[in-house]
């Protein structure tokens, strides 16, 4: 049972740290002005005076003083006392303490220094012996100390779970290293842009800074401890755990400290989550104690580094593809988040050239919803927020991608980063879905999608589809053409008096793929709309007959005729099989009222398309 306690506190700041020592008998003050205890002055949310803290059994007992305004954030939840045992943490507004078991065996005891004090070797120091090792290499070699050193890895997946952050868990690491390998003094672990560092160490000069870099060292080290660059360019270079020992200034055969450290290895993390870290221990002698040294003796306490290596980024792996399938399954189906995520996440959402369809949903009516809702914000947001939910649902149940929503409409496309072999069909699919609910919703009073309707467009081409955007900021998107005329054939819902508008292509595949008796497709007219120079024949996306029995069979054939006798000019053709037509019907009365305008008679020039005035 420990008699005595190491306290690591920690802040969000990288300068936000303390190393506090925990005595059987002692009880500590803790605030943000505990002259007589432990001063916290960075944290606001810590009271001047704001709890006690003992050690009990083993376990550090902390007790909030009735002034204290914030409670212990302890396993997750408020408390005004706890008892953390060993390797757990608790939190007092942004301030972490973590507490661990005091090294008995060792005298040399971890101290964190602060990061901004560290610095890199300005004059590397290449005599002495240098090796590259593989992880094959390495599995040759038994572990320096191994018991001690299986004890602490077992601990590693609950300490890192209890890092909320990168610098949390550089600190984590730094300290298991110290406690794992007795005979070193110095520990860093670092993070690097990579695309930042040199080619080679011809470059040295142009080493950046790190991302972020966590060190600790013994109390009883008084040297200068000076990562070297060289070997941590070679080792994130190689990606190899690289060793250095250090030759006397006799240039002697044998090995001994120099300026306080005899040797130094680096390895690297390797894992797509893991780029650019690494782990350098140095230190000045052997587990025995002697001074002279040789690279072997150094060869189990790096296996051991790489191994706590391989397990930091395989579990880091492990959580980066977890926390992208979370952020991800808003917007994306799970089979799309598995193309996204089963190769490397960055060549996956790199943007490329693609066959790809979009579908561009707007909801209508939300003004006169809003203006019989003033009275009941609550419920209008409510509404809109159920009139997303099914375009988004409609989306990404059919495997879509959203690549945005504005207001109250949505943008979804298909094609990446899977392709798929029926084209356009999906999309079709999807548009009829949220067609068909919020069709429903409209004959249900109490429905929150109830006043609503919907305009749908599909457009079918080559795009580029990904990540999207700045340096600053980006977003998984698309980009082309075909984008633009997705939203055009949207806005066309409204002149043709349909809910849902196709082009050219969309309807080829929908003819090809997609039977009746999941949907029917109706030629309504060849156009130009605004801004577009090419002309366009726009189908309308219809439900089955038994959804939509209003739309018959023998009108949809005598459209299609009048449609012919438009496009070829023989307008008086085309308004008598227009006669056959309901006069509430939307497509007839946009072919009557274009017609109109050039008094019912062609114009010089005709080549089938009209030109619209208006989106």
């Amino acid at each position: 049972m420990a008699s005595v306690l190491n306290i690591s506190i920690s802040g969000k700041d990288a300068s936000q740290r303390l190393l506090k020592v925990l005595e059987e008998g002692q009880v500590v003050r803790v605030g943000r002005t505990a002259k007589q205890g432990w001063e916290i002055p960075w944290d606001k949310m810590i009271s001047r005076d704001h709890a006690d803290v003992s050690l009990v059994n083993g376990g550090l007992k902390v007790q909030c003083l009735p002034q204290a305004q914030n409670p212990v954030i302890y396993c997750g939840k408020p408390v005004r006392e706890a008892t953390v045992t060993i390797n757990e943490w608790f939190q007092i507004g942004g301030t972490t303490f973590h507490i661990s078991s005091r090294a008995e065996r060792s005298e040399k005891k971890p101290v964190e220094s602060a990061p901004q004090q560290v610095e890199f070797c300005p004059e590397e120091n290449t005599e002495g012996t240098e090796r590259a090792y593989s992880a094959a290499d390495l599995r040759k070699v038994s572990f320096g100390n191994s018991d001690r050193q299986m004890e602490l890895l077992e601990q590693l997946p609950e300490k890192i779970s209890g890092s909320h952050s990168d610098d949390d868990l550089g600190a984590m690491l730094s300290q298991l290293l110290l406690e794992a390998i007795p005979n070193a003094l110095a520990v860093a672990v670092a993070h690097f842009d990579e695309t930042e560092l040199p080619a080679d160490v011809s470059q040295i000069d142009q080493f950046p800074k790190p991302l972020s870099m966590r060190v600790q060292t013994r109390e009883n080290f008084e040297g200068r401890f000076v990562p070297s660059r060289r070997m941590i360019l070679k080792c994130l270079k190689t990606q190899s755990s690289v060793v250095h020992v250090f030759e006397s200034a006799g240039g002697e055969s044998q090995f001994t400290m120099n300026e306080g450290l005899g040797w130094a290895f680096c390895s690297p993390i390797k894992a797509e989550s893991g780029k650019g870290w690494c782990l350098y221990v140095s230190g000045q002698g052997t587990p025995s104690g002697a001074l002279i040294i040789t690279e072997e003796d150094l060869l189990g306490d790096l296996r051991f580094t790489q191994l706590v290596a391989q397990f930091i980024g395989s579990i880091r792996q492990v959580r980066m593809l977890q926390e992208q399938k979370t952020q991800l399954s808003s917007f994306f189906s799970p089979k799309v988040i598995e193309g996204l995520t089963s190769g490397k996440s960055k060549e996956s959402l790199s943007p490329s050239e693609r066959e790809i369809s979009v579908l561009f949903c707007d909801v209508r009516g939300f003004s006169k919803k809003a203006e019989s809702l003033q009275g009941d914000l609550l419920t209008l947001l409510r509404s809109v927020s159920a009139a997303l939910g099914v375009m988004a649902g409609g989306i990404v149940e059919r495997d879509g991608a959203i690549a945005d929503f504005q207001g109250d409409a949505a943008l979804g496309f298909w094609g990446w980063p899977v392709e798929l072999e029926e084209g356009a069909v999906p999309a079709c699919r999807s548009a009829l879905a949220i067609f068909r609910a919020f069709r429903q919703g409209v004959l249900q009073n109490d429905s929150l999608l109830y006043g609503f309707s919907i305009g749908m467009g599909i457009a079918h081409g080559r795009a580029l589809a990904g990540q999207i955007g700045t340096n600053q900021q980006s977003k998984v998107g698309v980009f082309g053409p075909v984008v633009n005329q997705g939203s055009r054939l949207e806005g066309l819902t409204k002149q043709f008096g349909v809910p849902i508008c196709v082009d050219e292509a969309t309807a080829d595949f929908a003819k090809r793929f997609l039977p009746p008796t999941e949907g029917r497709l109706r030629r309504l007219a060849r156009v130009r709309p605004k801004g577009m120079d090419t002309a366009i024949t726009v189908f309308a996306l219809l439900p089955p007959l038994e959804e939509m029995p209003e739309i018959t069979p023998e009108i949809i054939s005598s459209h299609d005729s009048a449609v012919d006798a438009v496009i070829s000019g023989n307008w008086p053709a085309a308004m008598e099989l227009l006669q056959q037509i309901p006069d509430d019907d939307g497509p007839k009365k946009f072919l009557l009222d274009h017609m109109s305008e050039f008094d019912n008679a062609p114009p010089a020039g005709w080549d089938g398309a009209f030109s619209l005035a208006s989106k």
